[in-house]
């Protein structure tokens, strides 16, 4: 059962809320004079760079850098835009950048509620695909540049398979894997997919493309079976966009200033000749963000943090100084009363998984925990969001993919081909076998498929216990399957279908907060800025060759 922290806090706690105190009264009495310039007509929101869960720098260098919108602050500035009555309306610009399932999903919930309350949405776009169409289907216009590109053309998972590849140049594949659609692996081992992982991704393709279609009927064409053709029909030049219905006009850039300015609201007069103040996103978070408010220094805990998890699963990431340590952290600050993890993962090294997965359920016995998952969040990654206290997806995420796989490369043929031959001096009947030369002997073949049949045991046992299931239940949907969250829900591994704002009003009512109580606070494990110029990221990529058991999901769906 999840305790309430102690209402009265340390001497060191109260301490801090005092400087807080003191440093944003201090901050407002600078910021306020400014805010009250700056323009706040027309809202600009760049997508065009792409769309990430949480940013890998500092914010002036992020800035400098010129790195993709954190999702984030995307939701952020369209929440206070509209409940702004200064704000006419956002610009939303989109381009080739990666956007995401899930994070499509979130921020076609925003505009919809942008749009339900007043304000005015437009999309601008010189060349986009799905999402483009997606999210300017949702808004008052789209408009696109005169020779731009719209590239809808629906849902395509396409795998490259090595295996004759391999042969020629003698290289085998060593595959050992547990869950009858872990697939990962069959792109060295086959010439095409299996049944099982064509029978697994021909699901989620179709979930997620009429999620697709499903957003273009609800904004634009309000018929499924035209939000169909027009994909049927893509790609587009802007020009036959705009014939088939889904683009509103052709527009300049240097236009939209005027364009912008001619979009009054209801209650005005349109005016040709006025051109619209635009106000980029993080300038306008910057002034429209709620003024402080005084907390009590000896109150109870009211933060929320939000603690991302993003990329590959390595061993890095839960060292000390990693995740875990950070979860340890913000266990004992009394100032946290609930915490939200955003995991955007798909998976990795096992180890590091499982002491995430402690660190998350030893946290979850002190303060709420809910997991809420992005685009994927699945194998290692779902291994993680299953000690949470509570689970909520998007209904495009991909998840689930619960099972065991190790891949590697013997390179014995290929090197004999070249001449390279190697001798060696061992002690200790397997000492070789993990040697990406020399073949593997039935025993050791056996001994480590028993290690990868008990990872999956444990896997499949702790996410039953998670999920108050049976291990025979939970077996049923895991076998490395991936689900979309939609389906998810259907199954029992998730408890509800929403975003980052969903999960945050669950961590409030777990912990006792009104729906509008609670300083959210973002956290991040990840190395200083320096220390991730002079020494590799624990979430990069793991080399290529021989590895270790892996939680790694097979399925990558892009948006765009």
């Amino acid at each position: 059962m999840t305790q309430a922290p102690p209402p009265i806090p340390s001497p060191r706690t109260a301490l801090r809320r005092l400087f807080q105190n003191v440093g944003g009264t201090l901050r407002d009495v600078v910021l306020v004079p400014f805010a009250r310039r700056v323009p706040r007509e027309w809202v600009v929101l760049r997508l065009d760079r792409g769309l990430v869960e949480a940013s890998t720098t500092s914010p002036w260098l992020e800035q400098y850098l010129q790195r993709p919108e954190t999702l984030a602050s995307a939701l952020e500035c369209l929440e206070y835009a509209r409940g702004d009555d200064r704000v006419h309306g956002v610009l939303l610009k989109l381009g080739r950048g990666a956007v995401g399932w899930a994070k499509a999903s979130a921020l076609a919930r925003a505009v919809g509620q942008l749009r339900e309350a007043g304000t005015q949405v437009v999309v601008y776009a010189e060349s986009t695909g799905n999402a483009g169409a997606w999210l300017g289907a949702l808004a008052d216009q789209f408009w696109m540049a005169p020779e731009g590109r719209l590239d809808l053309l629906g849902v395509r998972v396409e795998t490259p398979f090595l295996r004759r590849a391999l042969e020629k140049l003698r290289i085998r594949p060593d595959v050992i894997s547990a869950g009858r659609y872990k697939a990962a692996a069959e792109t060295l081992e086959r010439e095409s997919m299996s049944r099982p992982a064509r029978e697994a991704l021909e699901v989620v393709v179709e979930q997620l493309y009429e999620a697709l279609v499903d957003g273009l009927a609800t904004g634009r064409s309000q018929d499924p079976e035209r939000a169909r053709e027009w994909v049927d029909n893509g790609p587009y030049l802007a020009s036959q966009a705009r014939e088939a219905g889904l683009v509103d006009d052709l527009v300049y850039a240097d236009e939209l200033p005027v364009r912008l300015g001619a979009l009054k609201r209801d209650d005005e007069e349109a005016d040709e000749e006025h051109e619209a103040r635009l106000v980029s996103s993080a300038t306008y978070l910057r002034v429209a963000r709620p003024r402080f408010r005084w907390q009590p220094v000896l109150g109870r805990a009211s933060e929320i943090a939000v603690v991302p998890i993003q990329g590959l699963i390595r061993s890095g990431t839960a060292s000390p100084r990693g995740t875990p340590g950070l979860l340890k952290r913000i266990g004992e600050d009394e100032n946290v009363c609930a915490v939200v993890l955003r995991i955007d993962s798909p998976g990795g090294d096992p180890l590091a998984s499982d002491l995430i997965w402690r660190s998350v359920r030893k946290l979850s016995e002190s303060k709420p925990v809910v997991a809420s998952l992005g685009d994927t969040a699945a194998s290692g990654g779902y291994y993680v969001a299953m000690a949470a206290n509570e689970i909520i997806a998007e209904p495009t995420t991909l998840t689930g993919s619960i099972g065991v796989i190790m891949a590697g490369l013997k390179f014995d043929g290929f090197l004999e081909d070249l001449g390279v031959s190697f001798d060696s001096v061992e002690r200790g009947r397997h000492a070789g076998i993990y040697d990406p030369v020399q073949p593997r002997t039935e025993e050791e073949h056996a001994l480590l498929r028993r290690q990868i049949e008990l990872i999956y045991e444990s896997f499949v046992g702790k996410a039953a216990e998670g999920r108050g299931m049976t291990e025979k239940q939970l077996n049923k949907v895991a076998q490395g399957r991936v689900w979309t969250g939609a389906n998810a829900m259907e199954r029992k591994l998730v408890d509800g279908l929403g975003g980052l704002d969903t999960a945050l009003a669950r961590a409030r009512e777990l912990a006792g907060l009104g729906p509008d109580e609670g300083r959210v606070t973002y956290f991040s494990a990840q190395p200083p800025t320096l220390g991730r110029v002079f020494r590799p990221s624990p979430l990069e990529a793991a080399p290529f060759g021989l590895q270790g058991a892996q939680l790694r999901c097979p399925i990558r769906v892009s948006l765009n």
